[in-house]
């Protein structure tokens, strides 16, 4: 009842509500080939036709843009700030399925998959924003509900298809979008761009809005403005050299190294390649393609349930804790799984038991994924990197997850084939173990801390003895 009295509570939720309409236009946009590349691999009413490797082709293009995106929509955040961007990302995803409903050649579908494609760096920027607009105790389930409405744009788009044609599900997904913009003109700029670009006044208002005037908000925006003031001086004196030399201080490579180790981490345990290829790991492990449709069925209810339970889990529990606790029992069901299927296929170990064993042993991955390591891997990319340096790094990390998702996806079918599922597992298995190895020792904890706090550990400062004041309410000056 609390919450729903709080009006700065309400006011976070509505800034909220229009990013997780540009998740669940984003859950269109990326499972939209799988209703479209049937439909115009054969003959069909609209009259468009293209060969298996055009749809191949049509399906992947959005990742060429999606590189654009990530190298120009940073800088545009840093310079004209978060609302013209989240406007664009939303018009641009928009734009994208208007041009499928308006088709009727091929090169008007490469044209809508492209532009799809530059929205594709919402997944940081978006993530950035909920940052930047919720309370930190809010932020990690804030996170989680978009992966939830990614998962139901998705789910939602396979639904449709089956009683709509692609053209019609096309106009449908607009809608979202739409939404979203509409939604964008209510809320007031970032408390932390306005802090950046030097306009304090203004900043005081909108961090007002999104917080209220108590004395906790009084002292994160006392140290919100002082510290860009702080980074403004130093601006004034920076040339070309000096922001070079930025990009090798510890307050950029730490986090930096941070974010792409966790990008590692979430496409290592299976993220995007079990949604790719589930159909073809759970065949070569059952032998049998009803089964492994069954279990895919199984798989996609799973990944939704466990997005859900998981709102509650990163909200209870420390991000580290999660991270750790739920990537190394991924790691280890990773592990069991090359194991149960080296010893089938070496030796013949196992029998009928083996047929059900490992599709069971895999779900429970996918499930452990998706509750705990998927979640607190995109909250904590969310808040680690400094706002001085949110455009580059956004840019950069950004740049690290197209490599890593591409890489993923070209290496996995390749990893099935010469080494089997054993080996594909075995592989992947040891990259989460690499990349939770390295962050036992770089990564601090960052539930319930503001940004600020964050930014201060990673810059190697000390915390004032503000806190002390802050947590007992007593007034900064008697």
């Amino acid at each position: 009842m609390g919450c729903v009295c709080d009006i700065y509570f309400l006011r976070q939720c509505i800034v909220h509500f229009a990013n997780c309409m540009l998740s669940l236009g984003t859950g269109f946009m990326l499972s939209f080939p799988a209703v479209l590349n049937p439909a115009i691999s054969s003959p069909n009413s609209t009259g468009i036709y293209v060969t298996a490797d055009q749809a191949s082709w049509i399906a992947s293009s959005n990742g060429w843009s999606g590189v654009v995106g990530l190298c120009f929509m940073p800088y545009i955040m840093q310079v004209y700030g978060r609302k013209l961007v989240h406007i664009g990302l939303n018009f641009f995803a928009a734009l994208g399925f208007s041009l499928f409903v308006l088709a009727n050649n091929v090169p008007c579908l490469y044209a809508a998959r492209l532009m799809q494609g530059i929205p594709m760096c919402e997944v940081f920027i978006s993530a950035m924003m909920v940052a930047e607009y919720s309370h930190p105790k809010r932020r990690g389930y804030f996170i989680t509900i978009k992966k939830c409405l990614v998962a139901i744009g998705s789910l939602m788009c396979h639904t449709l298809a089956l009683c709509w044609t692609w053209k019609q599900i096309a106009t449908f997904a607009i809608i979202p979008n739409a939404i979203a913009i509409m939604f964008t003109f209510i809320w007031p700029e970032s408390p932390s761009y306005l802090a950046l670009i030097g306009k304090y006044d203004e900043c005081e208002k909108s961090h007002k809005w999104l917080y209220g005037d108590g004395l906790k908000s009084k002292r994160d925006l006392e140290q919100l403005v002082s510290s860009q003031m702080e980074s403004r001086q130093a601006m004034d004196k920076t040339n070309f050299n000096t922001a070079v030399r930025k990009l090798f201080k510890k307050d950029f490579v730490k986090p930096f190294i941070i974010v792409s180790l966790l990008t590692l981490i979430t496409d290592a345990s299976g993220r995007y390649y079990m949604l790719a290829y589930v159909v073809q790991i759970l065949t070569e492990v059952t032998k049998d393609k009803s089964v492994a449709l069954y279990c895919t069925i199984g798989s996609d209810a799973l990944t939704f349930v466990a997005l859900m339970i998981s709102c509650f889990v990163i909200r209870c529990c420390k991000r580290r804790t999660l991270l750790f606790i739920s990537g190394t029992i991924c790691a280890s069901l990773m592990c069991l799984t090359s194991l149960i299927t080296f010893l089938k296929s070496h030796f013949d170990i196992g029998g009928s038991v083996y047929s059900w064993l490992t599709p069971l042993v895999i779900l429970l991955n996918v499930f452990i994924v998706n509750v705990g390591v998927v979640p607190v891997c995109f909250a904590i990319m969310c808040e680690v990197l400094p706002l001085e340096h949110k455009g580059t790094g956004t840019c950069t990390t950004g740049i690290v997850f197209t490599l890593l998702y591409a890489l993923v996806m070209k290496l996995t079918p390749v990893l099935m084939e010469r080494t089997g599922v054993e080996g594909t597992f075995g592989v992947y298995a040891l990259l989460v173990v690499v990349g939770l190895l390295i962050l036992y020792f770089i990564l601090n904890e960052t539930k319930d801390k503001t940004l600020q706090e964050i930014e201060n550990e990673m810059k190697g400062l000390k915390q004032s003895n503000f806190n002390e004041y802050y947590l007992n309410e007593k007034p900064l000056i008697e």
